[in-house]
């Protein structure tokens, strides 16, 4: 009986330095634009780190949207402008129709970017002023029905919690001109505006987690 005493005593504290050993820290640092995958280790960081805070991990359904165990913002790359509690948001360059615009997005792992709120609509226009970018292609869209906007996740634009139009310009807008605007743009010097789904613009893709 003591001898199985003895071995219990022995395994139970085997196994508890053991589960002491495997446990990771989920501490949150503030560094808005880190972040890594469930379990990776933020690489080069140890060296601005206090010794309490030299293995981190972030990692859980709060941070991550996962998509058949395939991590987002790894699979876009790193040149999105993540923002925490907002998404992440990359501008193309390189001019394209609405539709090539929608594919690109998709291709990334994202979509068309939506906007919910006016400071998402300021980080947008920050990245077109610093771009020297004049408007982009949005994710909303009235080809269904003239003047029932939608975003390309189907929800109507008042569902969004944004649906500001630009008032710097000498109409109101949405106008249709010429029947034939369908498709949303961000304007740098602040609203929406719609445009001739073929013309080729600039674009932002989304990515929310």
């Amino acid at each position: 009986m003591l001898r199985y005493t003895l071995l219990m005593l022995l395994y139970i504290t085997t196994c508890g330095l053991a589960l002491e050993s495997s446990i990771t820290t989920d501490t949150a640092v503030n560094l808005p634009d880190i972040f890594t995958a469930p379990g990776k280790l933020l690489s080069g960081l140890n060296g601005n780190l206090s010794p309490a805070q030299q293995i981190i991990y972030i990692y859980g359904p709060n941070q991550w949207k996962m998509q058949n165990n395939v991590n987002l913002i790894e699979k876009a790359g790193n040149d999105y402008l993540i923002t925490p509690g907002i998404g992440a948001h990359k501008l193309h360059i390189r001019q394209l129709s609405w539709n090539k615009a929608r594919r690109i997005c998709i291709q990334e792992g994202g979509h068309l970017a939506i906007i919910n709120s006016n400071s998402e609509e300021k980080i947008l226009i920050r990245i077109l002023e610093e771009n020297k970018v004049s408007e982009a292609w949005l994710g909303i869209h009235d080809l269904f029905e003239e003047g029932d906007w939608n975003t390309v996740m189907d929800e109507s634009l008042e569902a969004t919690g944004f649906s500001k139009w630009t008032t710097t310009l000498d109409i109101n807008v949405p106008d249709n001109s010429n029947d034939g605007q369908h498709c949303g743009v961000l304007m740098t010097n602040g609203g929406m505006n719609d445009r001739e789904c073929y013309h080729a613009k600039a674009f932002f893709c989304e990515i929310t987690f």
